[in-house]
């Protein structure tokens, strides 16, 4: 549902952002489908910012429906990858995981938010912003890399 009212309804503050999945994060990302995660599963997203473009090289399972990463949690990811924690992905999220997601723990990280049935669920790339509240606004994918000719 997109509403002028909904965190998920703005284009983000700098248009040239996108992100990038690498292929070893793509398998991570294809075998949690596989897996088929319940609604309201969460995972820390792990790798860099290049410029205005967030590298996606890890996607891990971290918690499960019902919970929500606090401000505990994420300080103790930063210490086992300092500054490598870029953002979350998040299945189907229930209102409370919405809600940790939309705070000052996640601002300015990427979020890949799973939507759409169980069996073909959708990954929507989004980066937390603050305007008078805390809200998502939508990123592209980056643009697939064009094949150099081998001759």
């Amino acid at each position: 549902m997109k509403t002028e009212t909904s965190p998920f309804s703005r284009t983000c503050y700098n248009p040239g952002v996108d992100v990038l999945i690498i292929p070893e994060a793509e398998r991570e990302i294809e075998a949690m489908k596989v897996l088929g995660p319940r609604s309201g599963t969460w995972g820390a997203i792990v790798g860099h910012k290049r410029g205005s473009r967030f590298i996606v090289e890890k996607v891990m399972p971290a918690g499960s429906p019902g919970t929500a990463p606090d401000e505990r949690m994420v300080a103790g990811l930063d210490r086992i990858w300092p500054g490598g924690v870029i953002g979350i992905v998040v299945v189907r999220p229930d209102a409370a995981l919405k809600r940790a997601v939309l705070g000052p723990a996640w601002y300015g990280k990427l979020v890949l938010q799973w939507t759409g049935p169980a069996k073909a669920p959708v990954l929507s790339p989004s980066v937390v912003e603050f305007e008078r509240k805390f809200l998502l606004a939508p990123l592209p994918f980056a643009p697939a890399a064009k094949e150099k000719d081998h001759e």
